[in-house]
C-alpha cells in the first residue's frame, strides 16, 4: 500500500477508544528508543479514551484510515502542530508524512508563517526531513516527570 491509500478525516467520538489504544502503543513502542519505561510511564499515566473528546469536539484533532482501519491520527491548533501519532504496525509507510501535512495545513488556516511543535527524541529527525528546523531543547512536563523535546519550526512562508 502506498500513502495515497491514506485518508484523512475529522475524528469522531466513537474514534476515541481506538485513539487511546493506538496513542498508547505508538508511545510504547516508537519511543522506547529514546525514553526510559519510567518516562513513558509517566508519559501515559491517567489516559483515558475520554481525553480526546474534547479535541474531538473543538475539530482539532483527526484520523488518518487506510482501509477502514485507523493507522493514526494527528491533532493541530493556530500555528501548532499538537500531535503526530501512527500505529506502530504502519510505522515508516507514509502514515505520518500525510498525517503532518495535513496538520501543517490545519496550523496555517489564519496565517502564512512559522509552525511549531515538540517533538520527541525519536521523532526529530522525521520531522527535520519533512522540513522544520530544530530551535531549542526543552522539558514537558507529564504526571511531575521531566520528558524531553525538541522545539521545531517550519516557516511556510
Amino acid at each position: 500500500m502506498s500513502s495515497s491509500d491514506i485518508v484523512i478525516r475529522p475524528a469522531r467520538p466513537e474514534d476515541a477508544p481506538r485513539l487511546h489504544e493506538l496513542h498508547t502503543a505508538s508511545v510504547r513502542v516508537l519511543c522506547s528508543s529514546h525514553y526510559s519505561a519510567q518516562i513513558i510511564e509517566a508519559w501515559l499515566l491517567n489516559r483515558t479514551p475520554g481525553g480526546y473528546l474534547d479535541p474531538i469536539e473543538r475539530g482539532a484533532l483527526f484520523i488518518a484510515e487506510r482501509g477502514g482501519r485507523v493507522v493514526g491520527f494527528g491533532e493541530a491548533a493556530d500555528r501548532t502542530v499538537i500531535a503526530v501519532y501512527v500505529d506502530p504496525a504502519d510505522a515508516r509507510q507514509g502514515v505520518g508524512t500525510a498525517i503532518l501535512r495535513h496538520a501543517v495545513r490545519m496550523a496555517r488556516r489564519e496565517h502564512n508563517g512559522t509552525v511549531r511543535l515538540e517533538a520527541t527524541l525519536n521523532a526529530r529527525d522525521f520531522y527535520e526531513r519533512a522540513g522544520f528546523r530544530e530551535v531549542k531543547r526543552s522539558m514537558v512536563k507529564r504526571n511531575h516527570v521531566d520528558v524531553p523535546v525538541v522545539v521545531m519550526e517550519y516557516d511556510v512562508g
